[in-house]
């Protein structure tokens, strides 16, 4: 068969992926319904609308976000993924109606990446299309997808790619597939899951040392040179490419919540605990999300960060024993990775994982389930790699696959018994034995109902698929027709679970809400708002455009956490990602934030303060940094005569009166998300004080002279002003977002001339 009619018949089975991904989303894109996603409804949503309106009515992209926790960076958020180019169906359409299109687009992208990656090491077309099955629609993806996780849809897809240019490396020494695979991952981290493509650049050094390195072992230093060099061209091509958006977010996480790392606790959140690999195998045993059945814990989130069901009839052939000595060494990677991946998704069920916390990157990160994304992957290749074998020739069932077989076949008997035997104590077990707390939160009806329909449909697809692998190994059927079963059954299986994650929804709010949002305020200007209602999630703020004293975001400002917990009386808190309600809004400190309106018991009350959102004070305290909310939310400090500074010890500066105090205005004529135009009219010098967030990028002139701005009492910006009358002119500009534009042209452009050169490689470089 020539090339080019290998390339058409490898079409066919990409043809039938994108077949299945219409399936799986048919009221998505035939129908025209939305898609329905958690976190895309309360989190991403108001994001992806937000930057929309700002591109259409603007022509920019959006910096600064006034809407939630009273002001914070916007461009530096990276789950955002302004930058990620296959987000631009979120400018096309309304993004609940992209979201749909964009995640059955990702799914077949997705697909299609893990076939190529197969074929790529001389895979049979059937182990491919497997292996594509397996990755594109597990039960582990879909359920993010019910989650809403759009950036982790958004970096998963990437990871077959990224592996399929390090082997061609690895294989040839060619500088293109160099560029090709860093141009990847650099996508692949600005699809806005940095978790993810932490894993993945793991992962990718450990193939260099598990895969490239055993075989040159035996060739010459400068091929362990070139491999060396080359794994280190791809990451800085990566980091290159992701420039403009990676320098804003260090500079955004270097003064939030994360900076510094995680604490243990923070790190360890959502492990994988080792009871929960029974879902591995029997996917509902603990319940379903999507009917509220879930039991095994309060917290739904739980079961996606948890589902780790590829289905059966893979854990069957990833066992399977192969005889080609490179896809020996290939075998033998992913099974290290599979490996890898449960002993990291253990968290703190690892005895070990206190070392490996320590370890650069990993107290960056919480929720350690999240490296099952690598056992999927590791198990879609090994599945392949075990079906091409019997595809290809004879095939012997090793010890491992029998030791699966008696375990899994013994687990699974011990369920079924206990389910048709002894139903009430075995549930009672059940429950008593893995639940995290009493099962008070759910239907114990459907529940059952649940439990019932995985465990037996856990035995038949066992059963089924053992019968598969009986037959191909004594009855000797054809291997065209094993390889079509084992596709069918495989089909059956995921399409059973997986399917019921796509859901739809409809982005309508009650006529209530609306009515609601219609009476808020729409600029800090006139006043900040607290919805302590139902109606409202945390981010509405930045879906109605009110501004929120409240929000959603694993990215928060640390000082703006503190000063909030403060004022309610409360530590602070480094696992805080949601701030969706204020209990004491009346609070001694809350007043700064220009709190004008509170949303309760579906009514809006209307909040009276002194607190103006702009004024001159004439004097000063500097307090160092630790003692700064202390004083602050002391009886000695009036922020209507005092803003406070930071220093290394305390000091006072404060203007004697001689009669009356200095009048004093301040009229606010401009007011933009990325712009304030203030005149001010001052009989003293003083501070001009902000009711708004202090960050890095906001910049000042007075009267066109470029004066500095300070961050005064605590969390807000202050500006020195002289008497006299004045036009202060602020903005905010992104230098980290500057420098990253100019360090992303040059990735991309580098990357563009060394795929080009057709014949240039790394072996002539530097081998040599």
């Amino acid at each position: 068969m020539n090339t080019r009619t290998q390339k058409t018949a490898d079409l066919v089975p990409v043809l039938l992926l994108f077949l299945l991904c219409v399936l799986f989303f048919s009221e998505i894109v035939i129908r025209g319904k939305q898609l329905y996603g958690s976190d895309f409804v309360q989190y991403f949503y108001p994001i992806k609308k937000f930057v929309r309106d700002a591109v259409l009515t603007s022509h920019g992209l959006p910096f600064w976000n006034p809407y939630l926790l009273s002001g914070t960076p916007f461009i530096a958020n990276i789950q955002a993924s302004m930058f990620y180019p296959f987000g631009i169906l979120y400018y096309l359409l309304s993004p609940e109606k992209a979201y749909g299109f964009s995640t059955a687009f990702h799914c077949v992208l997705g697909s299609a990446f893990m076939y190529v990656f197969m074929r790529g090491v001389s895979m049979s077309r059937a182990a491919g299309f497997l292996s594509a099955l397996i990755f594109g629609f597990n039960g582990y993806f879909m359920a993010h997808l019910f989650a809403g996780h759009l950036s982790f849809v958004q970096t998963y897809i990437w990871i077959p790619l990224v592996f399929h240019f390090l082997r061609r490396f690895m294989n040839g020494y060619l500088v293109r597939d160099i560029a090709a695979g860093g141009l990847v991952l650099g996508i692949q981290i600005l699809g806005g899951f940095p978790q993810l493509a932490f894993y993945t650049i793991l992962a990718s050094v450990l193939f260099m040392l598990l895969y490239g390195f055993p075989t040159i072992r035996m060739g010459p230093t400068p091929r362990r040179l070139a491999l060396f060099s080359g794994m280190a061209m791809v990451l800085v091509i990566a980091f290159a490419v992701a420039g403009v958006q990676l320098l804003p977010t260090l500079e955004f996480t270097r003064m939030s919540t994360r900076a510094g790392g995680v604490n243990y606790a923070m790190a360890t959140y959502d492990s994988l605990h080792p009871k929960e690999l029974l879902a591995f195998l029997m996917p509902d045993i603990f319940g379903n999300a999507v009917d509220s059945t879930y039991w095994r814990s309060k917290e739904p989130w739980h079961f996606w960060e948890t589902c780790g069901y590829v289905g059966i009839l893979p854990l069957f052939l990833a066992f399977i024993k192969v005889k080609r000595s490179e896809v020996q060494v290939l075998r033998r990677f992913f099974v290290v990775l599979f490996l890898l991946a449960v002993f990291l998704a253990f968290g703190k069920y690892n005895p070990l994982y206190p070392v490996i916390y320590r370890l650069p990157g990993f107290s960056s990160f919480r929720i350690p389930a999240q490296v099952i994304y690598l056992y999927v992957f590791a198990i879609a290749v090994l599945s392949g790699l075990g079906l091409d074998q019997i595809v290809k020739g004879s095939y012997k069932l090793n010890k491992a696959f029998y030791l699966f077989l008696f375990g899994a076949g013994v687990v699974l008997a011990v369920f079924m018994t206990g389910l048709h035997i002894y139903s009430y104590p075995f549930f009672s077990l059940l429950i008593k034995h893995f639940a995290e707390s009493p099962v008070t939160h759910v239907d114990i009806a459907a529940m059952y109902e649940r439990i019932s329909s995985t465990i037996n449909g856990s035995v038949f697809l066992f059963s089924l698929s053992l019968l598969l692998i009986g037959f191909g190994a004594y009855v000797k059927i054809g291997r065209r027709l094993f390889a079509f079963l084992a596709c069918v059954v495989l089909l059956v299986d995921i399409y059973s679970f997986s399917s019921q994650f796509i859901t739809t929804y409809e982005f309508q709010a009650p006529k209530t809400k609306q009515d609601i949002v219609a009476c808020l305020s729409k600029s800090p200007v006139s006043g900040r708002v607290v919805t302590n209602s139902h109606l409202f999630q945390a981010n509405d703020g930045l879906k109605w455009e009110f501004p929120s004293v409240l929000g959603y975001d694993p990215l928060m400002l640390r000082r703006y956490v503190e000063f909030v917990l403060l004022s309610q009386g409360l530590p602070m808190d480094d696992h805080v990602v949601n701030l969706h309600r204020i209990h004491d809004v009346k609070a001694r400190l809350l007043a700064l934030l220009n709190i004008r309106q509170v949303v309760m018991d579906g009514q809006v009350e209307a909040m009276e303060s002194d607190m103006p959102y702009a004024q001159v004070v004439p004097n000063k305290v500097t307090v160092p940094s630790t003692e700064v909310l202390a004083f602050m939310n002391s009886e000695k400090f009036d922020p209507r005569e005092v803003v406070v500074l930071e220093g290394e010890r305390f000091s006072e500066d404060r203007i004697a009166h001689q009669g009356k105090p200095g009048a004093t205005s301040c009229k606010i004529l401009r007011y933009t998300n990325e712009e304030i135009v203030i005149r001010v009219s001052t009989e003293r010098d003083g501070y001009l004080v902000l009711s708004e967030v202090y960050y890095p990028g906001w910049q000042a002139a007075v009267n066109g002279k470029e004066v500095e701005v300070l961050c005064g009492n605590y969390i807000f910006r202050a500006i020195p002003v002289e008497a006299g009358d004045h036009e202060v002119h602020l903005s905010f500009v992104s230098w980290s977002v500057r420098i990253g534009v100019l360090l992303s042209l040059v990735g991309l452009s580098n990357c563009i001339l060394l795929i080009l050169p057709i014949k240039r490689s790394v072996s002539k470089g530097l081998i040599d």
